[in-house]
């Protein structure tokens, strides 16, 4: 989704800084961005705080609403994909290139 959203606006973003942490891929407050997102996914109700408040003060509270729902939507979706066992299917080669990239590839399910 990141790569289509990125290609359709015709910028140019380091995905690779997803795996990274890498504040300089080219997204705008991406490093109150991706600490936002890290506070949703790891954090406590004060660290999720903290940094919706910077976020907020940085990019501003309809910049904020997005990544939570964009965050929000991600959580979802996992869930449903882990649960349901649900597998790449037709997006297995396609995204075979920038798996590899990104290093994904290095994530595996045990059964």
């Amino acid at each position: 989704m990141l790569r289509a959203s990125v290609e359709t606006h015709g910028q140019d973003v380091q995905l690779e800084a997803i795996m990274t942490g890498d504040a300089t891929a080219g997204i705008a407050h991406s490093t109150e961005l991706a600490a936002f997102a890290e506070s949703i996914v790891t954090g406590g109700v004060g660290e999720i705080k903290s940094a919706r408040e910077a976020l907020v003060n940085i990019a501003g509270w309809d910049v904020m609403v997005d990544a939570a729902g964009v965050a929000s939507n991600f959580q979802r979706m996992v869930r449903i994909a882990d649960s349901t066992g649900i597998t790449l299917g037709s997006m297995d080669k396609p995204s075979e290139d920038l798996r590899e990239a990104l290093g994904i590839n290095e994530f595996r399910v045990s059964t």
